[in-house]
């Protein structure tokens, strides 16, 4: 962690890389502008406010900004709060360089660089903010403001008691600092807030397997409707079907790929993800998530791993289970307005092997 009388730092998860996020807009108030408390932190219409920041080190600013998965003005807010800008700044317990890295945590990610170099602790910034996003992500209750500021807090006292503490935890120098920086992101460094989705994930062109530890339970093909659900593919599977023994698994994305769909308990699909390969070439949709479950929503970029929900029985099912479909190319109306995965414009195909190809199954 990053200094004294701070949380234990568990473990981190694997690098995340996420673009700016929609927050909550600047409230005006008597002719004046008061920030709300983590406000969006466009100020005036001001994109992100480079001036603002010493030595020319803005771009390296925005650039890890990126890979944290946090706007440019809560990091540069944060490279503030803990440094001052001073790269050689350093504390009693061994934290030192612009964002106050412990050893311990400059060693995982560091790169192998120089703490006190800039531009070694501005990247190093990015992909430690990035692992506390994607690990704290399942705690968040959005993928906007809520998850910032759980970063901020996992930052503060370690994503373990945010994690405890399902939020931001009850410590005053955490919720005092998670609101101080919001504060100063949004008052001095004024990025904007696009309305658009954001990246979640290295976007590395990796695989994985949708239901992580789960059990294949039935192929792509000719089979006779399950009795006691609808006869709705003719009996004909256009899926394969994954279930977890135990407790519900978690659905996460095969492939680096973009939300086109995200609906809460639509028609025979129950709650259900679609969401199409960053070339175009491939769309996978997963359905019957738990109600209430969906981690993402439409408009986001999310890497091959990235939480989507948890496996659950909504929509046309007998029981818990993932259905998984694939098809080749993009729909045309990434809403879809009210079709089923069965996507119209595109052609359904067999998952297994591809899955089978990219080593997931």
């Amino acid at each position: 962690m990053r200094k004294a009388g701070l949380f234990l730092l568990i473990p981190a998860l694997p690098i995340l890389i996420v673009s700016c996020l929609l927050l909550v807009a600047v409230l005006s108030v008597g002719g004046g502008t008061a920030p709300a408390q983590a406000a969006c932190t466009s100020v005036n219409g001001k994109s992100f406010n480079q001036e603002q920041i010493p030595n020319g080190w803005g771009a390296a600013v925005a650039k890890a900004a990126k890979t944290a998965g946090v706007p440019a003005s809560v990091l540069a807010a944060q490279l503030e709060a803990e440094s001052g800008w001073n790269p050689n700044a350093k504390s009693p317990v061994g934290a030192s360089g612009l964002a106050q890295f412990m050893p311990g945590t400059w060693v995982t990610y560091g790169d192998g660089g120089d703490v006190l170099n800039p531009s070694h602790a501005i990247a190093a910034q990015g992909r430690y903010m990035g692992a506390l996003v994607k690990q704290l992500l399942p705690v968040a209750k959005n993928t906007g403001q809520d998850i910032i500021r759980l970063a901020l807090a996992g930052y503060n006292a370690g994503p373990g008691a945010v994690q405890a503490a399902k939020g931001i935890p009850a410590f005053a120098e955490t919720r005092d600092y998670v609101d101080k920086i919001m504060r100063t992101a949004q008052e001095k460094y004024g990025d904007s807030c696009p309305a658009s989705g954001f990246e979640i994930g290295a976007l590395t062109g990796k695989s994985s397997h949708p239901l992580p530890g789960s059990t294949f339970t039935s192929g792509y093909g000719p089979r006779p409707t399950p009795a006691g659900t609808l006869n709705i593919g003719g009996n004909f599977h256009y899926g394969i079907d994954f279930a977890t023994p135990g407790a519900a698994g978690t659905v996460v994305a095969v492939m680096d790929m973009k939300i086109v769909i995200a609906h809460e308990l639509q028609s025979s699909s129950g709650t259900w993800v679609a969401g199409v390969s960053l070339d175009g070439k491939l769309t996978a949709t997963y359905s019957h998530m738990e109600a209430g479950s969906l981690r993402v929503k439409e408009g986001d970029t999310v890497s091959a791993g990235t939480p989507l929900g948890t496996e659950g029985a909504t929509g046309n099912v007998t029981g818990r289970h993932l259905h998984f479909e694939m098809y080749q190319g993009a729909p045309k109306d990434p809403r879809l307005g009210a079709v089923d995965p069965k996507l119209g414009e595109v052609k359904p195909i067999d998952p297994t092997p591809i899955l089978k190809g990219k080593g997931v199954l």
